[in-house]
């Protein structure tokens, strides 16, 4: 099945979501990107311009691209909308201070003062 233009939004801004969060980089080419999407060129090129006409991503430069401010908060609600079930109770979704309430056991949705991602 072929994928859409808005399927592959949602996959290129929670891959770099996922990819800022786990600290491997703030900023991709389409090239690194679809090492991992492996879509064709020209679908990947419509993607991200509409997602650049949309305030989501910018571009850096001629051949980098990162997320906006509006594009981090849009892509960790599509990962977490994607991901959330198949995630425990890691990083991706607590803050870091081992005193704050989603550091505890019974702890359930994401940490509201979360600034790790």
């Amino acid at each position: 099945m072929s994928q859409t233009t808005f399927q592959l939004q949602d996959d290129i801004l929670q891959m770099l979501y996922w990819m800022r969060g786990e600290h491997l980089g703030d900023d991709a080419s389409s090239e690194q990107l679809n090492q991992f999407l492996k879509v064709d060129e020209p679908l990947l090129a419509a993607s991200i311009e509409r997602l650049i006409e949309r305030s989501l991503l910018e571009r850096i430069g001629d051949a980098r691209l990162r997320l906006t401010a509006v594009g981090i908060e849009e892509g960790k609600r599509r990962f977490l909308e994607e991901f959330s079930t198949y995630l425990g109770k890691e990083s991706h979704i607590a803050c870091s201070d081992p005193e704050c309430d989603c550091s505890s056991a019974d702890w359930v949705g994401a940490c509201r003062s979360s600034t790790s991602v």
